[in-house]
């Protein structure tokens, strides 16, 4: 019955073209398919923590929508793995997103480098490097020189963090990771939130921890605008399921919206599809 990995994160954009350019030279992913409704970028070596583009009908010369901040409430940023940081972030400013400042910060017992990022769809990265212990990335696995792995998180930004925890860990079934609460000057030069705000994180998998996994994340201090609605940007996990018809029930008993046959509408205005 639990929730597995996500196996596609699904982001509306406005230019197909222009949104496949940019996560081919970022990132390094590789096209897998596609069509003139959108494409399907991964990595190799598995077939979970997908990326799928979505073109958006009549997107392309409608006003240009402003840049969501990265603790506006929905669903807000996806993640990937980096063996070197400044490399993935000159990348990224070449294909015309903006790198925020990279910084580490203690992670549990260890530290973490990581930066943040926001791309033309209106999507924030999250991008930590790659260290000895990190969660299986078969991308990175299957080749030692490759600099990004697939898509290593999900993140939405709820209203209210509890019931959403409560959501995906309790109806949904994945472990509870990490949970913490962070703040000081790291996490306000690597997020751009003001000083004295804070976030807080949960961290999420399923067995066996494969990409793409799910955090939450809600911030204190902070100007929060509802950013749930509208086409672009991220609005879609697809998730396995052993069970989809036993994992559906069980989600709309607390509280999703259905959606269609194996679809929803979860915290943070999140769609979510399960597949078997």
């Amino acid at each position: 019955m639990p929730l597995g990995a996500v196996v596609e994160a699904v982001v509306g954009t406005r230019d197909l073209d222009a949104s496949v350019a940019f996560h081919t030279r970022a990132f390094g992913l590789e096209v897998l398919g596609r069509d003139a409704g959108g494409a399907l970028l991964g990595g190799p070596g598995g077939d979970t923590g997908l990326l799928r583009l979505a073109a958006v009908p009549g997107a392309p010369g409608a006003p240009e929508p402003s840049s969501p901040r990265l603790w506006d409430v929905g669903p807000r940023l996806l993640g990937i793995y980096s063996r070197d940081l400044e490399r993935t972030a000159a990348a990224i400013d070449a294909a015309g997103g903006r790198s925020l400042p990279r910084v580490t910060y203690p992670y549990g017992a260890a530290t973490l480098s990581e930066f943040v990022a926001l791309d033309a769809d209106g999507v924030w990265w999250t991008i930590p490097r790659a260290a000895t212990g990190h969660r299986p990335s078969p991308a990175l696995e299957s080749d030692p020189e490759r600099l990004h792995g697939e898509l290593h998180t999900a993140v939405i930004v709820p209203d209210d963090h509890d019931a959403a925890v409560a959501f995906f860990a309790g109806a949904g079934g994945l472990e509870i990771l990490f949970e913490g609460e962070m703040s000081g000057a790291p996490f306000d030069r690597m997020t751009g939130m003001p000083a004295g705000a804070s976030l807080r994180l949960t961290f999420l998998v399923s067995p066996g921890h494969a990409p793409a996994r799910l955090e939450i994340m809600s911030f204190a201090g902070v100007d929060a605008a509802d950013r749930t609605g509208g086409p672009l940007g991220l609005r879609r996990l697809v998730f396995a399921s052993d069970s989809p018809d036993e994992t559906r029930n069980a989600l709309l008993k607390a509280g999703a919206a259905p959606l269609g046959a194996n679809a929803l509408r979860g915290p943070a205005g999140i769609e979510i599809e399960l597949r078997g």
